[in-house]
C-alpha cells in the first residue's frame, strides 16, 4: 500500500517536469498552445502559428505599422504619429522594422524623450535686459542672464551704452538695462556767443523802441495842450 502511495505521488511530478522541459523555448522560438513555433523576422508577424506538421507562416506588417524585433506577434504596432500640437516634427518616417522618429519643431526642445521624443515645448524668450546666456537646443530650453552694468539689450544681446562724452556730446537720458543713453551735440562757444548777443541785441532793440515809443508819445501830448486866447478890454 506505501509502495503505490509513493508511486501515484512521483508520477504527477514526473510528468509536471516533462512538460515544463518541452514548453522552455529558446530565444528564437515563442510558446503558443504548449507548443514552441520559431519566431518571425522584424517587419513580420505570425499569419499563422506552427503545428505538428508546418512551421510558423509569417507575412510582413501592415502600412503604417512595424515590428522590430523577433516575435510571435500576430498583430504589428501602430507606427507613432509626430503631432504639431505637441511641437514635434518628423525626424525619420516609420518602416516595417522600425518606428517613427520624432523630433521637436525649430524652436521647440524635448520635455519627454525617453525613447523618442513624445513632447515638446517652446524655447523661452528672454525679457529686456537679460541676454542669451545659452541658445536652446533640441533637448534643452533657452538659459538667460542679465545684462551687466553699463548696457541693455532687448532681449538677445547685451549692448554698451553709448558713452556721450567719448563723441563730445552731452547726456541728456541717462541709460538704462532696456534702453540706450541719449546724447545731444554740445553748442560750440561760437554759437553761444552768437546765441547770447542776439539776445541781448533783441532786447535792447524792444527797449529802444518802447523809450523812443514814449518820447514820441510825450511830446505829441504837449503839442496837443490847448492855447488860451488873450482878448484886450473894450
Amino acid at each position: 500500500m506505501s509502495i503505490f502511495y509513493t508511486q501515484s505521488t512521483f508520477l504527477p511530478l514526473l510528468s509536471v517536469n516533462i512538460v515544463l522541459c518541452v514548453a522552455a523555448c529558446n530565444n528564437a522560438e515563442y510558446e503558443i498552445n504548449g507548443r514552441c513555433c520559431p519566431k518571425c523576422d522584424p517587419g513580420k508577424r505570425v499569419h499563422k502559428h506552427c503545428d505538428e506538421f508546418s512551421t510558423t507562416t509569417c507575412e510582413s506588417c501592415p502600412i503604417f505599422t512595424y515590428s522590430d524585433i523577433p516575435n510571435g506577434f500576430i498583430e504589428c504596432l501602430p507606427c507613432s504619429v509626430c503631432d504639431t500640437s505637441d511641437g514635434l516634427r518628423e525626424k525619420q518616417a516609420c518602416t516595417v522594422t522600425s518606428d517613427t522618429v520624432c523630433g521637436p519643431l525649430p524652436g521647440y526642445y524635448c520635455i519627454d524623450s525617453l525613447y523618442n521624443c513624445k513632447r515638446a515645448k517652446k524655447h523661452s524668450s528672454c525679457s529686456p535686459g537679460q541676454y542669451i546666456k545659452q541658445t536652446g537646443t533640441e533637448f534643452r530650453d533657452t538659459v538667460c542672464d542679465h545684462c551687466p552694468a553699463g548696457s541693455y539689450s532687448d532681449g538677445t544681446l547685451c549692448i554698451l551704452h553709448t558713452d556721450c562724452e567719448s563723441l563730445h556730446k552731452t547726456t541728456i537720458r541717462e541709460g538704462t538695462d532696456t534702453t540706450d543713453a541719449e546724447c545731444r551735440d554740445r553748442a560750440s562757444l561760437l554759437t553761444v556767443t552768437l546765441y547770447v548777443c542776439g539776445v541781448c541785441l533783441l532786447i535792447l532793440t524792444v527797449i529802444t523802441v518802447i523809450i523812443v515809443w514814449r518820447k514820441k508819445k510825450t511830446k505829441r501830448g504837449l503839442n496837443q495842450v490847448p492855447t488860451k486866447k488873450c482878448t484886450e478890454p473894450s
